[in-house]
Order: C-alpha cells, then structure tokens, then sequence
C-alpha cells in the first residue's frame, strides 16, 4: 500500500545488493521501499553535511586569507592558554 504524500521511482540495482536490501528487509520485517527510503534520507543528510562542512571551510580559509596570512604557532597558543 503506497503511503500518502510519496512519489514512486525506480532505479535498477547490482543483483547482490539487490539480495542485501532483501536480506535485511527480511531481518527486520520492513519493507524494502521504507528501507530504501531510510537509506536514501541519510545519504542526503551525510551529503547535507558534508556540503555544510566544505562552506564552513571555504569560509574560514577566506577569512585567513582576508587576515594578511597571519597565523600562530602552537607553541604560542599553548603558551597564551598556560598549558
């Protein structure tokens, strides 16, 4: 029974993985289209994720660059923090 609010689609697998998903499917007494669902939902949050993370370092490398290059040692940051 197709629940409400979804979308049908389809896409062709390698035959083992094919047996995985039925496999686990069967483990675990869910169908393979919640699982795949589940499956899909976190490889987007994963590349959500990763997306996020590579702005976030874009961002900090252009504020260094902003910055003239400076930089510090970690013998210094050690020393300011008195370790």
């Amino acid at each position: 029974m197709a629940v409400k609010n979804t979308k049908s689609m389809s896409f062709s697998a390698k035959p083992q993985l094919f047996k995985q998903v039925d496999a686990i499917c069967a483990q675990r007494g869910c169908t393979r289209s919640w699982f795949l669902n589940k499956a899909v939902e976190n490889f987007i949050s994963e590349c959500l994720e990763d997306k996020e993370d590579y702005e976030t370092a874009v961002a900090a490398w252009e504020e260094y660059e902003k910055s003239g290059f400076k930089s510090a040692t970690a013998a210094s940051v050690f020393e300011k923090a008195g370790i």
